[in-house]
């Protein structure tokens, strides 16, 4: 891909988005920022991004938040991108969580959110462990709706330092019953968009099934009313 054709592509809401090179620790979000050929960091390519911004197309909404323990390649920020997926233009906006929030505030981002993406780094084991935890959250804040996420293990590209298998990774993302990923923010190792995008994909199709759920109810509610209201008539 080249620079031109990703402009239509990533800002952060309400800022200019910063280098790579000024970052302590690259992101999971901010790679997502990055084609094949370089990193969109100067202010004249933000400004060219926002530039194309309020010509796109109207399009369909999905609200990701992203999970995991403080260092797994993260901090807080939101961001927002548009894309085509499957022929149909899609506006993401992704909430990039600190790992710190207090109790309130991480349920209020779980409310708020529609897909997950559960983030742990393969070289440290205890961000893997705080996992099922995370999971354990979303189920309890969501229910009774299931849960649409993703298990990513982040910073693939220290393998020398790995501490979580990725057969142990694949596990925990059978046990999940959701997608797993192994990917590196820093290099770009992996289909780090892909991820996003097929977890972009799944929350549609929940939509859509929810929606056509929704308008059955609606159309069985009309019904019984207007044979009331018929029933009252006639006798």
């Amino acid at each position: 891909m080249d620079r031109a054709a990703g402009l239509p592509g990533w800002r952060r809401a309400g800022k200019d988005l910063t280098s790579r090179d000024r970052l302590p620790e690259r992101r999971l979000s901010e790679a997502l920022l990055e084609n094949h050929n370089g990193t969109f960091g100067s202010a004249s390519d933000v400004s060219a991004i926002l530039h194309f911004l309020p010509a796109m197309a109207k399009s369909a909404e999905v609200k990701l938040a992203i999970f995991g323990r403080a260092g797994v390649g993260k901090s807080e920020s939101t961001y927002r991108h548009q894309a085509t997926i499957d022929d149909e233009v899609v506006s993401m906006e992704i909430l990039d969580t600190a790992g710190q929030e207090d109790a309130i505030q991480k349920e209020g981002h779980v409310r708020w959110g529609e897909g997950f993406v559960l983030v742990y780094d393969i070289t440290d084991r205890g961000s893997f462990e705080e996992v099922l935890p995370l999971k354990n959250l979303l189920d309890e804040v969501k229910k009774p709706k299931n849960v649409t996420l993703i298990l990513v293990g982040n910073k693939a590209d220290l393998d020398h330092s790995r501490q979580v298998s990725t057969e142990e990774g694949e596990k925990l993302a059978t046990d999940l019953a959701c997608a797993f990923y192994e990917c590196s923010a820093c290099t770009g190792e992996g289909n780090i968009m892909e991820a996003f995008y097929e977890l972009c994909r799944e929350v549609r199709r929940r939509k859509m099934v929810q929606g056509k759920t929704r308008r059955r109810s609606s159309t069985t509610h009309v019904k019984q009313a207007i044979n009331k209201m018929l029933t009252k008539i006639s006798s």
